[in-house]
C-alpha cells in the first residue's frame, strides 16, 4: 500500500515539473500518459515479484541441503513410491519419522506380497538412503525441478524408485 502511494506521489511530482522559463514541461495529456505508464510499470513489477518469490523460495530448498530435505520428508504425511525394473514393478507407501536424532522410514509394500518394515534413513546433501523391505540400498536423489516426483533413484536388484507426495 505504501509503495503504491509513493508511486502516485512520484507521478504527481512528474506532472508539476517545470522548465527553466517556468512553463509547464509537459501538457496535461502527456502528464496523464506518463502517470499511466509509471503506474502500469509499477503494477507489472509487483506482479513479477509476487510470481517469482515462491520459485526463489523453492530454489533455496533446491540446493538440496540435508536439513531442507529432512524437513520435506518429515513434513509430508505419506510418500507414494513406485519401483520398477524390466518385468517387475510395484508400489509402496513410506512414512518418514523423526526419532531423536534419527530419521526412520516405515515402509508398507502395497503390491502383493504385502509386507512392512522399518529402517534407518541417511540424509546428505541432495541424497536420501535407506533399505526397502525386500531391496537394499535404496538411494534417491532430490530433483527440485520435478514437482511430481522430487525423489528418484535406484536400489539393489536394478530397481528404479520414484517418490511423490501422497
Amino acid at each position: 500500500m505504501r509503495f503504491s502511494m509513493r508511486v502516485v506521489n512520484f507521478v504527481a511530482l512528474l506532472g508539476v515539473c517545470r522548465s527553466a522559463d517556468g512553463a509547464s514541461a509537459r501538457s496535461s495529456q502527456e502528464s496523464q500518459m506518463m502517470r499511466s505508464v509509471v503506474l502500469r510499470f509499477g503494477a507489472v513489477c509487483i506482479a513479477l515479484l509476487l510470481a517469482v518469490a515462491p520459485v526463489l523460495a523453492q530454489g533455496q530448498a533446491a540446493a538440496g541441503k540435508a536439513e531442507d530435505i529432512k524437513a520435506m520428508l518429515l513434513g509430508t504425511a505419506t510418500w507414494h513410491a513406485d519401483w520398477t525394473r524390466p518385468g517387475d514393478s510395484g508400489v509402496s507407501e513410506i512414512v518418514f519419522e523423526a526419532r531423536g536424532d534419527k530419521v526412520m522410514a516405515k515402509l508398507v509394500r502395497i503390491t502383493p506380497p504385502t509386507i512392512s518394515c522399518e529402517h534407518d534413513v541417511t540424509i546428505t546433501t541432495g541424497v536420501v538412503k535407506f533399505d526397502g523391505c525386500l531391496r537394499q540400498n535404496v538411494t534417491l536423489s532430490f530433483d527440485p525441478n520435478d514437482r511430481e516426483y522430487p525423489f528418484k533413484g535406484n536400489s539393489d536388484g536394478n530397481f528404479e524408485w520414484k517418490l511423490k507426495r501422497k
